[in-house]
């Protein structure tokens, strides 16, 4: 199972830029099982739905962008996850956003991987695998 980060929404048509649209479109197609994403995602996406011009047309996009993708929550055993994560980052010194702490937190428990554009919002976290493109 794969986590589709807020970049492989924004790269697949949300705001895409064409190249990364077609580099995000080849390695969705080397995967392989579900694809899914999290709830933190998609509060990402909506935040471009209320900065947008045209807040309307700009959710119908992200709705569009959603269909059919499951949507993972920050349960209980995420939020010790993302603990974890925050405390071992922070000893070390090598802090990320509390977002992408609690995407990766919520990709651990239900053990995916990541998707992304961004792998180093990603790479100091223990045991997460990221797939990029």
């Amino acid at each position: 199972m794969a986590g589709l980060d807020t970049t492989v929404f924004i790269d697949l048509g949300v705001r895409g830029i064409k190249k990364h649209r077609a580099v995000a479109e080849a390695l969705l197609a080397t995967l392989t099982g579900a694809l899914v994403t999290t709830r933190i995602n998609v509060a990402e996406l909506l935040v471009g739905v209320e900065l947008a011009k045209d807040p309307v047309a700009e959710r119908q996009r992200v709705d569009k962008a959603l269909e059919g993708v499951p949507v993972l929550e920050l349960d209980e055993s995420a939020a010790l996850q993302f603990a974890k994560i925050v405390a071992h980052l922070r000893r070390r010194g090598t802090l990320i956003g509390n977002m992408d702490a609690m995407i990766a937190a919520v990709a651990l428990v239900n053990e995916q991987s990541v998707v992304t554009r961004n792998p180093r919002h990603f790479a100091n976290v223990p045991a997460l695998v990221v797939e990029s493109y």
